[in-house]
């Protein structure tokens, strides 16, 4: 029997007003309408050179979601151990750090479209070489290429991005990549793992193509398979490199040198010229630098940046082995891994528009711990209980809660870091969070080794354990004015 509503209250006609389901859902439809609309008509009003290169981001990152997939899958069947494809992660990391410097060089020097060319070239044959003769040798020197080949993307992506639009277009305009980047990756980690079933059909494998490729191909099927999709997904990719050919290759903007680097070169000119007193001026900006390196790494943003490394260390422990886990250990499919991955994609997508009302409810830093420690027990269910329910439920809501913290405790950083140092900042957490899990991943082979899965799950737990201590101790207690008096004593 259906209840009526208190006294004073009434249902609502889903006609006029009020909060009706079938109302928000034609509300929410028709401002999906406009929203498409809207940005459908930014799209063509961005310049050529724009929609080129959203055009070619967008087939890349298909298949990097692929390669999310197969890549450690295809090590593993050549049969390399644990420890070797932690290192292969780990030089592929080292190779993109290291370019990062020179690849801004070379982009300020020649141009958007000549780096990005030279981007495709290098990646494209380090990747083909790797799969046409995957030997430990040629695994890691090829792996430095892809990673020097990506630093180039990492470096040119946000520049040139911020080039081809004007400031009413520029949001727009990085939203399309984000989205356009994000739906090829979903549908990339669908392929990743639909391609070796389909590959391995017998109507396909025993297809006149792939016969006469086979004398070229590796001999066992499970490696062969998994070859065969990966060089799919790179010949899914070449037609990127059209767009690029392509775009108006015009030098990029120069770098515009800070104020304080550039009040050091008029100094070091003026000093040059003051021959009589040389050494007091160059030892007075030697400690000078020292004393703000001890203030950046002690301070609010050393401090933060080592409780979020922690955070980097342990996904890097564990992260880039989880397709090897599902597939090896939990035993789904290959296609089973890859539409769970996808899921996460959305799930994750769906939790960062949450996270902001989350983050207002109950505060930037405690929301943001609350997540993190709410996905400790789905961390440490993941590694204890290869069962495929159970870990894949522990994978979607482990992920779903960790997506909570990046976007508040990021926007946190920024309010509690003075105007003049959030470069700085946001530069040193990026750097520490990466190189920690480049650290990670390399070391998280050697304990997959030894301990296995659940050991490393083990580990991030301890990680991530005391990295929500340090937040606790150093942000929680400090709301509001407190938290910005005492961010900036101990920048000072």
């Amino acid at each position: 029997m259906p209840s009526t509503p208190p006294p004073g209250e009434h249902l609502p006609d889903p006609h006029k007003g009020g909060d009706h389901p079938a109302r928000r859902l034609r509300q929410w439809i028709a401002q999906a309408t406009r929203n498409t609309v809207v940005y459908s008509q930014r799209f063509r009003s961005l310049n050529r050179n724009a929609i080129l290169y959203l055009i070619s981001n967008t087939i890349q990152a298909l298949t990097a979601g692929a390669l999310a997939v197969l890549y450690t899958l295809f090590l593993g069947s050549l049969g390399f151990g644990d420890v070797f494809i932690g290192l292969t992660l780990f030089v592929g990391a080292v190779g993109g750090g290291a370019s990062i410097l020179p690849a801004s060089a070379l982009v300020r020097r020649y141009g958007w479209r000549t780096m990005l060319l030279w981007s495709d070239l290098i990646g494209g044959v380090a990747i083909a070489t790797q799969l046409l003769h995957p030997t430990p040798v040629v695994t890691l020197i090829t792996t430095l290429g892809i990673g020097a080949s990506a630093a180039i993307i990492l470096v040119l992506n946000s520049p040139f991005l911020a080039a081809q639009s004007e400031p009413h277009e520029r949001a727009a305009l990085f939203g399309l990549n984000n989205g356009l980047g994000f739906l090829a990756a979903v549908v990339g980690t669908l392929l990743g793992g639909l391609l070796p079933v389909w590959l391995a059909s017998p109507p396909v494998a025993h297809s006149a193509m792939l016969l006469m490729a086979r004398p070229w191909l590796l001999p066992h099927t499970t490696e062969r398979i998994y070859q065969e999709s990966l060089l799919v997904m790179g010949a899914i990719a070449v037609p990127s490199v059209i767009p690029v050919l392509f775009l108006r290759d015009t030098p990029a903007a120069p770098t515009v040198e800070p104020i304080a680097v550039a009040a050091e070169h008029e100094q070091q000119k003026s000093s040059d010229t003051q021959s009589d007193k040389p050494i007091p001026i160059n030892r007075r900006w030697l400690r000078r630098k020292i004393a703000e390196a001890h203030a950046l790494f002690t301070g609010v943003i050393g401090r933060f940046s080592l409780s979020q490394l922690l955070v980097g260390f342990g996904a890097g422990l564990f992260f880039p082995y989880l397709n090897l886990y599902f597939v090896n250990r939990v035993g789904v499919s290959v296609a089973t891994y890859g539409a769970l991955s996808a899921g996460l994609l959305i799930l994750q997508a769906v939790v960062s528009l949450l996270s902001a009302p989350i983050a207002d409810h109950f505060g930037k830093v405690r929301a943001s711990l609350l997540a993190q420690v709410a996905s400790l027990p789905f961390l440490l269910a993941l590694g204890l209980f290869p069962i495929g329910v159970i870990a894949a439920a522990a994978y979607l809501i482990r992920g779903a809660l960790m997506t909570v913290t990046s976007a508040p405790l990021q926007a946190y950083l920024m309010e509690i870091v003075p105007g003049e140092r959030r470069i700085v900042a946001s530069n040193v957490y990026n750097v520490s969070w990466q190189t920690a899990w480049a650290i990670g991943a390399g070391i998280g082979g050697a304990v997959l080794a030894v301990g296995g899965f659940a050991s490393l799950a083990g580990v991030a737990s301890v990680c991530y354990t005391l990295s929500a201590i340090l937040l606790a101790r150093w942000f929680l207690r400090r709301p509001g004015k407190e938290a910005n008096e005492a961010a900036n004593r101990l920048i000072a």
